[in-house]
């Protein structure tokens, strides 16, 4: 009886210690997971955002404040840079063709904002750069960037401390001006031939069908929201 007893307990003491294994183990392996998937996300998130990157070129104007008249200006000087500069990039074939000839008219892009400014019947300066700049995540319609550093034209009227207005001039998808011609169907082809396969499924995942390319959506925004 006593020997029996002992053997009880000693099942008892070895389920009580095989347990808090067990329990150990799910934690350390519900632990590892987490981090794992955390890595995973912001690692895709990553390689999304930096392929996108290297094939498209922003646009980036910001008004000189926050005031009715100054974001109106800020409207017209985006409406004339597009439609005077519209032509001489809608026959580029790559990012590199586009900043190369957005240096050379750099210049000129500057006396163009300058007239604008001044016909609305302001004086203030202008400053027009090629930039590596960190882009907040941005939606345009039912496609969607992730934030991230990308190349950009940006324009820079008077302070500059106005609400800014954002779009991709490579490949061409300004076109809420009707001065590039384009409809958004063919911006959207646009984006699509200059992308990956699984880039564009990320960007345009708003308009697609199926679970996959939302959840991917969803995988790129959650971490950008929380970064």
């Amino acid at each position: 009886m006593k020997t029996q007893w002992k053997w009880k307990k000693t099942i008892q003491t070895l389920w009580k210690q095989e347990k808090w294994c067990w329990i150990g183990a799910v934690v350390i392996g519900l632990a590892f997971s987490a981090g794992f998937g955390a890595r995973w996300t912001k690692g895709y998130s990553e390689v999304i955002q930096n392929g996108i990157a290297a094939k498209v070129v922003r646009f980036h104007v910001l008004a000189n404040s926050d005031s009715k008249e100054d974001q109106a200006l800020k409207l017209a000087v985006r409406d004339r840079i597009l439609e005077e500069y519209g032509a001489l990039l809608q026959g580029c074939d790559s990012k590199e063709e586009t900043l190369a000839k957005l240096t050379d008219a750099r210049q000129a892009i500057v006396e163009t904002a300058l007239a604008e400014i001044q016909e609305q019947g302001y004086a203030y300066p202008v400053r027009v750069s090629l930039v590596r700049e960190e882009f907040p995540f941005k939606r345009y319609d039912d496609l969607i960037f992730p934030a991230g550093v990308y190349d950009a034209l940006r324009v820079e009227i008077g302070e500059g401390a106005g609400q800014n207005w954002w779009c991709v001039l490579y490949p061409q998808m300004c076109f809420v001006d009707a001065a590039w011609g384009y409809s958004t169907e063919e911006s959207h082809l646009r984006l699509q031939n200059t992308l990956t396969e699984e880039e564009y499924l990320v960007v345009s995942a708003l308009e697609q069908e199926g679970f996959t390319p939302k959840m991917k959506f969803k995988i790129v925004e959650w971490w950008q929201e929380r970064t």
